[in-house]
């Protein structure tokens, strides 16, 4: 009879603790008032954490939510409407794609989710720590707004009335899906902000965003350029450029890419600078980006430049080819946006074709052919997509090359890209 009063009791201590269908229940009110609760249950064939209540949760170390040693198992996350925040490292371990807050969700904790796990919140005005992968809604394509900064033309700095940029998300067949949403800075020279037509102009920089936006990406797209820069000079706080540089990654942690472009050919001239401004840089993207990767964005061979060095155009080019690829592998950058291969291989099939020439006047810089092909080969480098796909051209105002001409621009780049 004690057996059977002590076994009877310990089950009545331990309800509490269940759900009606057999699923662990715990309380994670803020203030351990039972008003916030979470459950492990099967929802459309899923192992499911369901929040359900109304009031704020409470903050978690890590490794200390009640589910943590459930985590692998869990399929899916369920917020309830009533529940006004999301505690801190609350599904650290949960791999899940994304995680639902409703409009009640005012705050998300630091660390709430595992990195990658998007948070799609319905409240425009809610708030996360730093690294939450965040996205909050909107039925159409929200607008960018993008900075071309160029040293010799423009005025002020490139943080003047900047904002930290948000990412959206759109229902599709009722199920969230965010908004492809890219935030990429260019760090260069004229081979970056020259379209061999107009300037200032934003050049290739400009050329990327109306590409990828064509495309269906939401690029906010920015730029930091001066004629004749090196990159050691752009990691130079001290520089009119590097000051720059500087500011903006001090401003905002929120970059995608970050493309790298040395002066010419000084990569080979001058290597041992090229290198020091690669490690320099990305130190400072490393110290400041919470999710940024570094891109070397090779630059080309020349008419102009082969005469001088006594070589040919496409030996020119697979110099520099070894040369990025050497860099990239002592300084740690996972990826080289191949421009200037590109360039050969256009070059090699069009060699006497004014029609299809890449350089300007000066047989050395990009006209605006050049500056399209390579604006394509950063789309197809950086965001994955595919600039055969392309109906843009030119800006307004601008006088677009022939079909033909585009789409031997695009399929060149394409070839390229995906080769690589």
């Amino acid at each position: 009879m004690k057996k059977f009063l002590c076994f009877a009791l310990g089950a009545a201590l331990l309800v509490p603790l269940l759900t009606s269908c057999g699923g662990e229940k715990w309380d994670i009110s803020k203030d351990g008032d039972g008003s916030l609760t979470a459950t492990l249950s099967q929802r459309g064939g899923k192992r499911t954490l369901v929040v359900s209540g109304e009031g704020e949760m409470r903050d978690f170390k890590y490794g200390t939510a009640p589910w943590f040693a459930e985590r692998e198992e869990i399929e899916a996350v369920e917020i309830g409407a009533g529940v006004k925040s999301v505690g801190e490292n609350a599904f650290q371990g949960v791999s899940v794609p994304y995680i639902l807050l409703p409009e009640s969700v005012g705050r998300i904790g630091g660390g709430a989710a595992e990195t990658g796990v998007k948070l799609f919140a319905e409240n425009d005005a809610a708030t996360s720590g730093d690294g939450m992968d965040l996205y909050y809604y909107s039925d159409s394509a929200p607008l960018s707004t993008d900075v071309y900064w160029q040293s010799d033309k423009s005025a002020g700095n490139v943080t003047d009335g900047l904002s930290t940029a948000k990412r959206y998300f759109r229902y599709e067949n009722g199920l969230p899906n965010a908004w492809d949403f890219y935030k990429v800075l260019f760090i260069g020279n004229s081979f970056t902000y020259r379209n061999g037509i107009s300037e200032p102009s934003g050049g290739v920089a400009k050329l990327f965003d109306s590409i990828a936006e064509n495309l269906g990406a939401v690029c906010e797209t920015y730029m930091i350029a001066g004629p004749g820069w090196h990159l050691k000079d752009h990691a130079n706080p001290d520089d009119i450029c590097g000051k720059q540089v500087a500011l903006l990654l001090d401003a905002v942690n929120d970059f995608d890419y970050i493309v790298l472009q040395e002066h010419s050919t000084d990569s080979i001239d001058k290597n041992a600078d090229f290198l020091d401004g690669i490690a320099t840089l990305r130190q400072k993207i490393t110290a400041t980006q919470a999710r940024a990767t570094a891109v070397l964005y090779e630059t080309w061979g020349s008419p102009a430049s082969a005469k001088t060095r006594n070589t040919t155009v496409s030996a020119m080019e697979a110099e520099l080819k070894d040369v990025y690829e050497d860099a990239a592998a002592q300084c740690g950058i996972p990826l080289i946006s191949y421009v200037g291969k590109a360039f050969t291989a256009f070059y090699e099939r069009y060699p006497s074709d004014k029609n299809y020439y890449l350089w300007d006047t000066d047989d050395r810089h990009q006209g605006y052919l050049g500056a399209y092909l390579s604006a394509c080969v950063h789309v197809g480098t950086l965001l994955g997509l595919d600039p055969l796909a392309c109906t843009f051209g030119a800006e307004t105002g601008v006088t677009a090359p022939s079909s033909d001409v585009l789409y031997a621009l695009r399929e060149t780049a394409e070839e390229i890209v995906f080769e690589e």
